[in-house]
């Protein structure tokens, strides 16, 4: 049941004053719904102590050494050591964002001063030794992911602060790739593990990075990367999911990664305007919801996708990835951003409940690498790829929850206690809701405004 009240001329909550750097593109194909700033929600209830427990109990006590010792001291601890500072600048500033934390904020300058001041002159911003780097040795397959990685942290801080060093250093790492990989030069497949798709998930940030500079040149590197896939030995990502549309006969299946490149199959064509981008997106989506996705709103079991309906529960099968389970949120807020669909918010929230949820330890401290559907949790610290991805699933939620169509409409995905706060029709316009949910079905939904106003509210 919902219920509706409205009121005008009433003031309106404060949000922190964030004032974010403009993207320098235009978008070829708009989003039909666009994501707020994380500082115009404010999430109360179940979700809402979810949110708050990642920020005061994860984010802000995560220790700097380890996740900065690798990049000042090479080579790291393991091959992948380098992903975490990225993922944890992601998180931790949506966290800001959403919070207003001094500490956190005060944390978040600091790793990142830390982080620039470790980047080589040529753009290097890895954990490999000079010989080592690039897939000139097997153990360097993660070094494109950790520029991935460092490249999302450190645009996502400079979208919400303006502050210029993040970006130079992004473009440094941008031009580095450009001069390392490309026809005349070496593959970006060789790279990378899983057929290339660890280190062509770099995709994404890619095409952030042009939207951010407007520079072309990391447009057409995106687009170089999109035919590497089909090089002999490739993925062939965009050919499997347009022809035979299933993500289990896609490459070796691995689902992090694909997924990884879908996410950034939507930047490009949100970029660029051409569907063909977004096809095997939208194929792989349905693909999955309909043969590979947990009741639980997870996704795949020992970090692949299998046959269809082949979904064991049991520990041992390592179902659910924290990394994946992420990434399946990631994918349907392209997709929902993209479209408008509700169908595409009906999976975040199944997602957010039912396993998001259920991989974070309720204190926020911890999280499973592996949630299976019986048996106990594995509950871990420390540092892990799962560590660190779960808070970036949980610091996603806010912006999620409410968005806007245009400029004349309020969308409501969530049904939880919460305030959205927005400007429509050059109205202040505060949404607040009430709610028991998810132990209870009635809500309210109260409107204030600061003066008369007309828009649209969608329910999801």
């Amino acid at each position: 049941m919902l219920l509706l009240a409205l009121t005008l001329a009433l003031p309106c909550s404060s949000a922190l004053a964030v004032k974010e750097a403009p993207y320098r593109t235009q978008d070829r194909m708009p989003d039909v719904l666009k994501m707020p700033s994380p500082s115009q929600v404010w999430l109360g209830g179940y979700l809402g102590k979810r949110v708050l427990a990642n920020e005061k109990a994860r984010l802000l006590k995560v220790d700097e050494e380890p996740i900065l010792v690798g990049f000042e001291k090479k080579p790291g601890s393991h091959p992948w050591i380098g992903e975490h500072a990225g993922k944890w600048l992601h998180a931790a500033t949506l966290a800001w964002v959403y919070t207003g934390d001094p500490a956190l904020k005060a944390k978040l300058d600091r790793v990142v001063a830390r982080l620039v001041a470790a980047q080589e002159p040529d753009g290097y911003l890895g954990t490999y030794v000079p010989e080592k780097r690039f897939g000139l040795y097997p153990d360097a397959d993660w070094d494109v992911w950790s520029h991935k990685y460092n490249l999302i942290g450190l645009l996502t801080y400079y979208h919400y602060t303006g502050a210029a060093p993040a970006l130079t250093a992004c473009r440094k790492m941008g031009d580095l790739l450009i001069r390392t990989f490309g026809p005349g030069r070496k593959s970006i497949l060789s790279a990378g593990t899983h057929m290339g798709m660890a280190a062509t998930s770099v995709l994404e940030p890619m095409v952030l990075l042009y939207r951010t500079t407007g520079d072309p040149r990391y447009l057409e590197f995106a687009r170089y990367i999109v035919r590497s896939w089909d090089e002999p030995g490739g993925p062939a990502i965009l050919k499997s999911l347009t022809a035979h549309r299933s993500v289990g006969q896609t490459a070796n299946g691995k689902a992090y990664e694909m997924m990884s490149n879908l996410v950034g199959l939507c930047e490009l064509a949100r970029a660029t305007g051409e569907r063909r981008y977004l096809v095997p997106a939208l194929n792989a989506w349905e693909d999955i919801v309909a043969h590979q996705r947990y009741l639980t709103g997870t996704v795949s079991y020992g970090e692949h996708f299998h046959a269809s309906y082949d979904l064991p529960n049991t520990p041992s099968a390592s179902v659910g990835e924290t990394c994946a389970t992420v990434t399946w949120l990631q994918l349907n807020a392209q997709l929902l951003r993209l479209t408008g669909a509700a169908k595409y918010a009906n999976e975040l929230e199944r997602t957010y409940y039912n396993h998001l949820a259920a991989a974070q330890r309720p204190g926020g401290a911890e999280w499973c690498y592996y949630t299976a559907l019986e048996g106990t949790k594995p509950y871990g610290p420390g540092i892990s790829c799962c560590v660190s991805s779960g808070p970036r699933g949980m610091a996603l939620i806010p912006q999620l929850s409410y968005m806007t169509g245009g400029t004349d409409r309020i969308v409501v995905n969530t049904l939880e206690t919460s305030r959205f706060t927005t400007r429509l029709g050059g109205r202040q316009v505060t949404l607040e809701q009430k709610s028991g949910f998810p132990l209870s079905g009635q809500t309210t939904l109260t409107v204030h405004t600061s003066g008369p106003a007309t828009f649209a509210i969608w329910v999801r």
